[in-house]
């Protein structure tokens, strides 16, 4: 038997004839909560989500895939979890989705240990652990889930197995809590973040979550013998409360919740409950820059506008301002590093951003239209290795930066930003004295710089980027020039200062 759904009522379909036992173990019918029901309807083929623990995205992306199965012939499926019992219990599911329907419902085939078939629609589910099956050319699959991917101990081979095997119009979705930075997951997410993959980012918050609140009387006594005497009643808020609900629209319930994790779970809250895309990663070494400020900062951003010519803004250009550009140079190879440029303004915000794999004299055109939209800008240009074919290209923009010697204060006759150990430490110096000063609303940029961590090297530490700090590196020469030139010089044409 075929059942028929509109495409469009899918979720009600899912509601009206699917149930789920709740948290409270209670089987009602599945009617999906603001994180499932914002997750499906605005999907893409290809979905990378970061979330909170238990906000239901497997569940809601299990019945989606069961519901095709059910009503649409030759529909493939598969989900891998990260350990046996977490597999086991999204058979379970599955299970528990068909028998408690109401007929007409199509045949369930032969149990097996890790799939739910559906002979007469030749459709099924293939639910298994990470590295129990290798997926690849011979497969393919219409929808695939990875739940917990960042747990996995080979992530990136079976992801490859699986993108393969899943095709354009097919769906794949990547799902997980955090767990750090040196998995596939994390990988993937930044790549979504910058824009440079082609998975669409959902981030849910604890807070999505309506059940994660305590009420100010709770009517079961165990749950008040849970909270601390200053929980107990009408809150009074700490700063760092009243700080999150300058941003955050939460209730007392809420945060008394919240109180109660923070106390049961310390510094893990923050991974498992995460409050914004940065925290929740948490990486060894010790960082170089303030990880409060860089997280208060985190909490402030925005995606910026998208001009026409391609880099983000978020303040737009002044009249009489005076702006100055950091700019990191590439070779645009297709897997290689990136370009990027950073516009820095006299009261030290990052106006505008940009960061692509750009060809060096693609983006020396990039460069001449952003500088030329900032009031032709002070372009401070890498000239290490591909910066020279950059500045090449830039011989008829009027206001390059020329490298000063910084001890004895003097201009030197050549163009762009030299980048060695000594000017590399003088960047690092600066950024950490003055990025108090800085107001930054690209999360990527702020990413970067909280991945600079101290490293040991031989017999010392050095400051090292664990990611890509393209955008980092073109905002620290900015701020060098800054600092160094004041914001009284102005435009100055093609004379060096």
């Amino acid at each position: 038997m075929v059942l028929t759904i509109p495409k469009i009522d899918k979720i009600g379909f899912i509601g009206g004839n699917i149930h789920i036992d709740n948290k409270e173990g209670v089987v009602v019918p599945f009617k999906f909560n603001k994180v499932q029901r914002y997750f499906h309807t605005h999907k893409g083929y290809r979905n990378i989500v970061l979330k909170a623990r238990q906000v239901g995205c497997s569940s809601s992306i299990l019945a989606d895939m069961f519901t095709d199965c059910i009503t649409i012939p030759h529909t493939y499926t598969a989900v891998v979890s990260h350990e046996t019992k977490a597999t086991q219990r999204l058979l379970d599911r599955v299970q528990f989705y068909y028998d408690t329907m109401e007929e007409p419902k199509p045949a369930l085939g032969a149990e097996s240990r890790s799939e739910k078939t559906f002979p007469g629609l030749h459709s099924s589910i293939y639910i298994g652990t990470a590295g129990a099956r290798a997926f690849g050319r011979g497969d393919t699959i219409r929808k695939a889930l990875l739940s917990e991917i960042a747990f996995y101990e080979d992530g990136e081979k079976l992801l490859s197995g699986v993108e393969d095997a899943v095709p354009l119009t097919g769906e794949l979705t990547l799902e997980s809590t955090a767990n750090g930075e040196n998995n596939v997951f994390h990988e993937k997410w930044v790549q979504a973040k910058e824009r440079r993959s082609p998975y669409k980012p959902f981030f849910f918050p604890w807070w999505l979550d309506d059940g994660y609140a305590i009420p100010r009387n709770p009517t079961d006594p165990k749950i008040e013998e849970l909270l601390m005497p200053g929980d107990i009643g009408e809150l009074t808020y700490t700063d760092e409360e009243l700080d999150i609900l300058s941003r955050v629209k939460l209730t007392e319930d809420q945060i008394r919740w919240r109180r109660f994790k923070i106390n049961e779970k310390k510094g893990l809250f923050w991974i498992e409950y995460p409050e914004n895309e940065v925290d929740c990663f948490i990486i060894t070494g010790d960082p170089v820059f303030d990880q409060q400020f860089l997280s208060d900062m985190t909490n402030s951003c925005y995606d910026g506008q998208r001009h026409e010519k391609g880099w983000y803004f978020w303040v737009p250009p002044r009249e009489k301002a005076s702006y100055v550009i950091g700019a990191d140079t590439s070779p645009g190879a297709p897997e290689g590093s990136y370009s990027a440029a950073v516009v820095l303004d006299a009261m030290w915000n990052v106006c505008a951003t940009f960061q692509g794999r750009l060809e060096p004299h693609t983006f020396a055109g990039l460069l001449k239209e952003l500088g030329k939209w900032y009031n032709n800008a002070e372009l401070v240009v890498e000239r290490n290795f591909t910066g020279y074919a950059v500045l090449e290209q830039l011989t008829n923009y009027g206001n390059i930066y020329y490298q000063r010697d910084f001890t004895t204060g003097k201009i030197t006759t050549q163009r762009g930003w030299w980048t060695n150990s000594q000017t590399r430490d003088l960047m690092l110096t600066v950024a950490k004295e003055k990025l108090a000063q800085v107001h930054i609303w690209d999360i990527n940029l702020v990413r970067q710089l909280r991945s600079y961590r101290y490293i040991k090297m031989r017999n010392k530490y050095r400051e090292t980027a664990q990611t890509y700090d393209d955008l980092a590196m073109a905002l620290m020469m900015a701020m060098v020039v800054r600092k160094t030139a004041g914001v009284g010089l102005g435009y100055r044409g093609q004379i060096p200062y």
